[in-house]
């Protein structure tokens, strides 16, 4: 795991976005501390391979939730009309556009599945209806979303990585809340990756796993960039990240 201290400074590091004096301190650091190595590695891949992809915003929900709990502990106070932040996404792209790949193949089978007729003809020489698939049309997409699924929960095994080092520095209750919510969406993945294992073909059970996928994948990332800016001290800008989802 990442030393908690470094966390920012590798994701400025791999985004290109460190100051000199700090690169050098990081760089000196980075000589001894393979885990730091390997993560700053794990984030260049995520950053190379999102180079083409546009800046995505999450959902509003889970900032909602720690708005409130962050109002109800008085660690923020309401901004007048704070602007959406914009940069801090840009190592998360990869994980949108696997998100985008399992939908789209997850919309094809199920498109193709509805065009089977309920009941066919019990003869031989019966030529299937036009636009119905075959078995390996409908098993080359299902093969394509579970490999972009592996993909996913890959990127999202990288993104715990970084989320585990800032909740370490976190406020503890507020950390208890986070790690509350994680809990509760890892749960929910391990019931819909089993119902997945029971019935491999089944796309709703499909689905219901890849919208679980992509909570945890909303939460890690809001976890990281609420965390990036009470590292930093600033309070406000935590309300500014909050108040822009409102």
């Amino acid at each position: 795991m990442p030393c908690a201290r470094y966390i920012t400074s590798l994701q400025e590091l791999a985004d290109g976005t460190i100051g000199s004096i700090r690169r050098a301190e990081v760089e000196q650091h980075l000589e001894t501390c393979e885990d730091c190595r390997a993560a700053l590695a794990d984030l260049e891949k995520i950053r190379d391979a999102a180079a083409s992809l546009d800046e995505l915003q999450p959902p509003e929900r889970v900032w909602l939730q720690i708005a409130g709990r962050l109002r109800q502990e008085g660690r923020i106070q309401e901004a007048a009309a704070p602007a959406p932040p914009r940069r801090y996404l840009h190592a998360f792209a990869l994980a949108a556009a696997l998100v985008i790949a399992i939908g789209g193949s997850l919309l094809f089978i199920a498109s193709r599945n509805r065009q089977v007729p309920a009941t066919a003809p019990a003869t031989a020489t019966a030529t299937p209806p036009t636009g119905v698939p075959d078995a390996a049309e409908v098993q080359a997409a299902a093969t394509a979303v579970e490999e972009a699924q592996q993909k996913l929960e890959a990127a999202i095994g990288r993104l715990q990585q970084v989320a585990d080092a800032s909740l370490q520095a976190m406020d503890p209750k507020t950390a208890a809340t986070l790690q509350k919510n994680i809990g509760i969406i890892d749960q929910a993945i391990a019931e819909e990756r089993a119902a997945v294992k029971a019935e491999p073909m089944n796309v709703p059970a499909r689905e219901s796993l890849f919208e679980a996928l992509k909570r945890k994948v909303v939460l890690l990332q809001d976890t990281i960039a609420l965390m990036n800016e009470m590292r930093k001290g600033n309070p406000s800008g935590a309300a500014e990240i909050v108040g822009g989802k409102g």
